[in-house]
């Protein structure tokens, strides 16, 4: 496991900002740190077991900002978004790119955790400030994501880099019930 994804890893699991435990359950909080770090994680390292973290069921949505600065939003099921990551990573292309997450925000509704967040792309240095992951429990009682929203810019936007040190810090701000 390379350094960065060591890092997200440990952050993600000794976050001490993480909640004010009265307001969500301890387990809950444990559960989303667990799939958020097998996200990042499997996400980082091109991992082609992230695709059994999408639920069959799921609604994907992408927005791509095309190279020639087009806007294109798609919408896919998950077995349409599990087949277009797998026949890119047989085809030595992955679709996927290591990604860091910051102002992590959770929200359970009972039957599913709703988490958004700033996501960053370290291949082509773009945020995706919109970013939102919704998981649920499988019956088989694993999480598994059930809608997704997505924002790709095809664009490069990346400055050489002063150091090559990524400092990731994921902090999870919790959205109190009305």
């Amino acid at each position: 496991m390379n350094r960065t994804v060591s890092k997200v890893i440990c952050l993600l699991l000794l976050c001490s900002q993480m909640a004010n435990a009265t307001e969500l359950d301890k387990q809950l909080v444990l559960d989303a740190k667990h799939f958020l770090t097998a996200y990042l994680n499997y996400t980082n390292t091109r991992n082609i077991d992230l695709l059994k973290l999408y639920s069959d069921d799921a609604t994907i949505k992408v927005t791509v900002i095309t190279l020639d600065r087009a806007t294109k939003v798609t919408d896919f099921s998950g077995q349409a978004w599990k087949r277009l990551l797998r026949e890119s990573w047989y085809s030595g292309q992955p679709a996927v790119e290591p990604v860091e997450l910051h102002n992590v925000s959770i929200q359970d509704n009972k039957t599913n955790l709703e988490v958004s967040a700033q996501r960053y792309s370290q291949t082509r240095c773009y945020w995706d400030n919109n970013y939102k992951v919704t998981f649920a429990k499988n019956e088989t009682g694993k999480y598994q994501i059930t809608n997704e929203t997505l924002y790709i810019d095809h664009k490069n936007q990346c400055q050489i880099p002063d150091t090559m040190t990524i400092n990731q810090n994921i902090k999870i701000n919790q959205i109190q019930q009305p």
